[in-house]
């Protein structure tokens, strides 16, 4: 088994360089098997254990992958098996949007119930309901099955809520579909739009503004060269570190324009951020932070994901910070965990309460989920004495050698076996 050990506190000083953003390069590599031609990819975070799982499922289902240096080729023209893999598939949630993919490739699909993070209910009802709109055939039994039996046809489709995979999902079915297909309060995020303009770049018609998206069916699509976005969620990851911890840094590939709200409350809060030269600069070094009081929210808002690493980040604001997530009532599982270094964290159906600015310590405690194990390790960055995170494989499913970045920054963290 392996685990994290910490040693804190260290003040984060230097420079890192951000990978590339799991949750764009994942439907790009999914979106990649609709052309029989080679897609050439640039910055795909490699090391991650859904960016593997995902390269397996595609190479399963008859697609070719080559990866070379730095490089992933995928070519899907030998693609004829719609059963996805249940040993894989079942471990990540992107394996959902296969099911538009594998439509609008091979007329069929089959994929297991899907996996990813335990933060609560996740209901795929809206990617059925979006393609069934199309005019696919869904069922649901021990699997989710999906055959065209005649072309679709484009559709007008409202989202009750912007999902994220959800909207990759009948875009993906929505691309070979006869006509113009509205998508309304559909999730447009950033790692969205760089899904949107890659499609685009292998010859789809999407237009896309705020949370409304416009696919004109085309007859195929061939292959292109494309370079994933960076990661704005790993940035915002490093930031809080930094702000726990009384640090500065600069995050190369950085960019600011994707995180309007959460900047906005980190510099109310007292921190110092500004971009530069396609890097972004941090600084928390004699800071004293005000409270934050924030609640999750659609882009431009602040993403569900974030709100365990916003809870560290309040541990260390001299005041009481709530935290409310608007999306995932259940995503307070870490709270406990936390808990044990000593932060006062109480959490309220969805909302957290954090009085900061408490004294912490060291612990051993176990990632319950991808973010919350990242929010872990700032927790005990920020703690005195050694503190052990165990089930790191969550941390690793989202994060390209976590531990070899934050040791560049000054960070005492190793990756130790222990049976």
């Amino acid at each position: 088994m392996e685990l994290f050990l910490i040693k804190g506190v260290s003040r984060l000083q230097g420079e890192i360089e951000l990978s590339g953003a799991k949750n764009a390069a994942l439907p790009i590599l999914v979106g990649a098997i609709l052309s029989n031609e080679d897609v050439i990819l640039h910055n795909i975070p490699l090391k991650l254990k859904d960016i593997q799982l995902t390269l397996d499922i595609i190479r399963s289902i008859g697609g070719k992958v080559i990866i070379d240096n730095k490089r992933v080729i995928i070519n899907g023209k030998g693609i004829s098996n719609f059963r996805l893999p249940a040993d894989s598939s079942s471990k990540i949630r992107s394996s959902l949007i296969f099911l538009g993919a594998l439509l609008s490739k091979i007329g069929k699909a089959e994929i297991p119930f899907p996996g990813g993070c335990s933060i609560g209910e996740r209901k795929f009802d809206l990617h059925i309901d979006g393609i069934k709109a199309l005019g696919a055939e869904v069922s649901i039994n021990d699997s989710i099955k999906a055959e065209i039996t005649r072309q679709l046809k484009g559709a007008t489709f409202d989202f009750y809520l912007p999902t994220t995979t959800g909207t990759q999902n009948v875009i993906l079915a929505a691309l070979t579909a006869e006509g113009r297909t509205v998508l309304r309060n559909a999730n447009t995020r950033p790692e969205n739009q760089d899904f949107i303009n890659f499609l685009n770049q292998m010859g789809a018609k999407i237009k896309l503004s705020n949370r409304y998206l416009e696919v004109e069916g085309v007859t195929g699509l061939h292959g292109t060269e494309y370079s994933v976005m960076c990661g704005s969620d790993e940035m915002i990851t490093y930031i809080v570190m930094a702000a726990v911890t009384g640090g500065e840094i600069k995050i190369k590939g950085g960019t600011l324009k994707y995180i309007p709200t959460s900047l906005r409350h980190l510099r109310e809060s007292g921190m110092e951020i500004f971009e530069w030269g396609e890097s972004v600069y941090v600084s928390a070094k004699d800071k004293v932070l005000k409270p934050i009081d924030i609640a999750t929210a659609p882009y431009p808002g602040i993403n569900s994901d974030l709100q365990p690493l916003f809870s560290v980040y309040a541990a260390a604001c001299n005041g009481e910070s709530t935290i409310t997530d608007m999306r995932f009532t259940d995503r307070f599982q870490y709270v406990d965990e936390l808990k044990k270094f000593g932060i006062d964290i109480e959490a309220y159906g969805n909302c957290a309460v954090v009085k900061g600015a408490k004294k912490t310590t060291a612990c051993s405690v176990k990632a319950t989920d991808l973010r919350g194990g990242a929010a872990l390790i700032a927790a005990a960055l920020m703690s005195e004495g050694d503190s052990h995170i165990s089930n790191i494989y969550q941390i690793d499913r989202g994060y390209e050698e976590i531990e070899k970045k934050l040791e560049k920054l000054g960070a005492k963290i190793q990756r130790i076996n222990r049976c």
